[in-house]
Formats: C-alpha cells, structure tokens, sequence
C-alpha cells in the first residue's frame, strides 16, 4: 500500500490492520517509508482460484471493498503484483524433546516457532508453565550456579 497523496501514511501506522474474513484475512502493517505491507492469508485450496489478475480483483472487491477501489483504492495495482510474491504456508513447530537431560529447558517463544502476529507468544509461555514442573521440585543441583 503506497503512502497517501500528501506523502503521509494511508492509514493510521501505530496499528495493526486487519480485516478478518472467516477462513482468510488481509492486514497490513506499516513501514519507516510511509507504506503498508499487506499479507492475505488464506488456505491453499482458496488461493490456487485465484489465477488472474481480473479474479484477484473480483475476489477483492467482493470481500476487501474497502481496500480497493469501491472505497478509496487503497491498494492500486494490487491484483497485477499479487502475482509477483510468493505464497507460502503457515506453520507451527512443537519441539520434543525441550529439554537436554537435565541441564538444558526450552520454554516460551524458544520452544514454539509461530508468525508473532499469530498473538499466541503469552498463551504458549502459560501453557509452559502449566506444563513444566515448580522450581522447588527441580533437583538442587540446577537451581545452584
């Protein structure tokens, strides 16, 4: 998203944009150079229909009006350069082992590889927690350095 016609930002930069859509979502998050990058995240299955700049375009105007032209084209060119970056899948990575005998412990973001704005670094840190024995019950012997 390019910056707007006084050279400002296009919208608001101190937050994160998003426009949830049941299975999909577009945000967009704001750059030093007063654009937006913006991200669609869909499922493979849905993506792959979109094999043309005139569908990308129905496609959004269907579910993102208010980002393309319908109501202020904040994204002109949007369905030619679609097709000029790559998809990719999200993924999530569980480790196991997270732990290395008993001198080594992987907890919180360390152990739990997301996308941050996924928003789930806190849960997994209290789902650590949850799972991971008090300090008292530790042996002494990691507690003392």
């Amino acid at each position: 998203m390019p910056p707007a016609a006084d050279g400002g930002f296009a919208m608001y930069p101190n937050a994160l944009h998003i426009w949830p859509r049941g299975e999909f979502m577009l945000i967009a998050l704001p750059n030093g150079d007063k654009t937006f990058t913006c991200t669609l995240f869909m499922p493979f299955a849905d993506l792959d229909k979109l094999t043309k700049p005139a569908e990308v375009s129905a496609f959004f105007d269907q579910h993102f009006p208010d980002v393309t032209a319908q109501y202020g084209n904040l994204m002109p060119g949007f369905a030619e350069e679609f097709f000029t970056n790559p998809s990719s899948p999200l993924v999530s990575i569980k480790c196991d082992p997270w732990h290395h005998t008993d001198k080594l412990l992987i907890l919180g973001d360390a152990a739990h590889a997301t996308v941050p704005f996924y928003g789930q670094g806190m849960n997994a840190a209290f789902e650590d927690a949850l799972y991971t024995p008090p300090v008292t019950t530790l042996p002494r012997r990691l507690l003392v350095r």
